[in-house]
């Protein structure tokens, strides 16, 4: 069974390359031609990737939209136990996602995904502060400690 699904989806590759070939033979200003081959070349594509994930999963595709990857849910809250130097370098990565976030919201404010932007600005937002706590928090352990040394 596995061996005729290899076959089969090499031949779709090997059917959608060849029909690709053909994509330069079409005169410049042939779109109608042009775009019949690519949607043949689409389908064989579609059915190639069937193919494929019952060949990689050993059952059919769902459907021919991409199967999500069921992914945990991105941390709300900072890892604890971590060095001054280690919560900065997270401090400094979580800095430049929020510059991007606020990018992409400025600039696609209509965007379909906005909401989902702005959920994940507001997370990142939040572990930010948590930081920015944690900072603060051993940024002031260490001058007591440092302190306390001192008075011995």
């Amino acid at each position: 069974m596995k061996e005729q699904l290899m076959m089969e989806a090499e031949r779709l590759h090997r059917e959608a390359a060849l029909l690709s070939n053909t994509l330069a033979d079409f005169a410049e200003n042939d779109v109608a031609g042009r775009k019949a081959v690519v949607d043949q070349i689409i389908d064989l594509r579609e059915r190639w990737k069937d193919v494929r994930y019952q060949i990689d999963h050993g059952q059919p595709r769902q459907s021919n939209r991409y199967v999500p990857v069921n992914r945990p849910p991105k941390p709300t809250e900072i890892r604890t136990g971590m060095t001054e130097a280690e919560i900065r370098s997270e401090l400094s990565k979580t800095r430049v996602n929020i510059s991007k976030y606020k990018a992409k919201l400025a600039d696609n404010p209509d965007s379909v995904k906005t909401e989902k932007w702005e959920q994940e600005l507001a997370r990142l937002e939040a572990i930010r502060e948590q930081y920015d706590t944690e900072l603060i928090r051993l940024t002031y352990e260490t001058a007591q400690q440092v302190s306390g040394e001192g008075a011995g």
